[in-house]
């Protein structure tokens, strides 16, 4: 079968679905998204980037529904829960070698 050609027998084959949720679930998404850079080891003023910029749609989204000031709310509970503290001023981005260590 050629490359273009969708498969539903392909168990391998990508399927997107859509789930029906009883409410709005911007902030649980929100605070996933904060949750994974935070363990990939980006700042706060970093991960508050990444949900201004509109090139990463989900983190972008939560910040157009709920404002940046419960985006930065959101950041904050989740640095607080891994224990670390939130420092909203800019920083560098890490070069490989440094994330590599």
């Amino acid at each position: 079968m050629p490359k273009d050609d969708f498969d539903f027998q392909d168990p391998f084959e990508l399927h997107g679905m859509v789930l029906p949720a009883p409410e709005d679930t911007t902030r649980e998404m929100a605070e996933c998204f904060a949750e994974e850079f935070l363990r990939l080891g980006y700042g706060s003023s970093q991960i508050l980037a990444l949900f201004r910029n509109p090139h990463y749609l989900g983190p972008n989204l939560a910040w157009e529904r709920q404002g940046e000031a419960a985006v930065r709310d959101t950041i904050a509970e989740v640095f607080a829960r891994w224990g670390k503290a939130v420092d909203w001023q800019p920083q560098p981005p890490k070069r490989m070698e440094e994330s590599a260590t």
